[in-house]
């Protein structure tokens, strides 16, 4: 953490760069940020977050960003898509009390297995074993980290946000060798969604998302299935964007402003390059 405060006093710095550059090259971009559960106690700091960032970046629409990869919407300078991973109630929260009054909308990657789960104790296994990959024990899951409903995905929808699938069990997609259970969490995930919710489901988000979770053969399904695909890789996203190697930066509530400036400015983008040079190759096939 005292590393992110430190590299946050780069960020001006990086802002009067990129300005400069604007004089000759105005090449728009836009960094995807993921977020996932928001708890109730951290809501202030999260619309604080998402004030300071609207108050220096445009967000887009979902709609705006698809037009936009599809050389069909132009933008200039640094720009900001908002995703929301796993499917947490606190997402409708989120939309309700902060999203909602300031009339962002965002693209929301649910698990259709944890999706309206009454049971407390298939939710919490769940959480820790499926979500969290066994990195976080039952005791240390919140009393809020509970999933939505189908009730709030259709909430979500009226308010103009997106869906999309985030498969049905949150697995590790490069783990998964059989071509059914493939095809159930990539396929399967997408349709349930549409017949539940009477929407078109063209947006996908890799579980976990790192370099080391996607492979060959889950992109191939991804690309028969969806029109874009989205990862954890944190890099900014062009006009020239190929729509299965989106990159995204997660981001936590507790980033200081000169860290989240950091990151929106390409501050550290050096250290993903090759990640990201990875995730092209691995989509487009070769």
């Amino acid at each position: 953490m005292k590393m992110r405060y430190f590299a946050g006093h780069f960020a001006p710095f990086l802002s009067t760069g990129r300005k400069i550059r604007s004089l000759y090259d105005n090449s728009g971009y836009v960094r995807v940020l993921i977020y996932h559960d928001i708890s109730e106690s951290k809501l202030g700091l999260f619309s604080r977050q998402i004030h300071y960032l609207a108050s220096h970046y445009q967000f887009l629409t979902p709609e705006q960003f698809q037009r936009f990869t599809q050389g069909e919407y132009y933008i200039s300078g640094a720009n900001l898509l908002i995703t929301f991973d796993d499917g947490f109630k606190s997402n409708r929260l989120v939309a309700e009390k902060v999203l909602g009054p300031m009339g962002i909308k965002g693209i929301f990657f649910v698990t259709t297995e944890f999706i309206g789960q009454p049971d407390r104790t298939v939710q919490r296994e769940f959480i820790e074993h499926q979500i969290f990959d066994g990195d976080i024990s039952g005791s240390e899951i919140l009393s809020g980290m509970e999933p939505l409903t189908w009730d709030d995905l259709e909430y979500l929808l009226e308010q103009g946000h997106v869906i999309g699938s985030h498969t049905c069990n949150h697995k590790r997609l490069s783990k998964v060798h059989s071509q059914n259970d493939l095809h159930y969490e990539i396929i399967e995930s997408g349709n349930i969604l549409e017949k539940k919710l009477g929407v078109t489901i063209d947006c996908f988000a890799y579980p976990f998302g790192d370099i080391d979770s996607i492979c060959n053969g889950p992109v191939n399904l991804i690309k028969q299935r969806y029109k874009y695909s989205f990862s954890g890789i944190r890099g900014s996203n062009y006009s020239s964007v190929f729509p299965y190697a989106i990159l995204r930066d997660a981001i936590s509530v507790n980033d200081p402003p000169g860290y989240l400036r950091l990151i929106i400015e390409n501050g550290i983008d050096i250290f993903y390059r090759k990640k990201a040079s990875r995730l092209l190759k691995i989509t487009r096939g070769y």
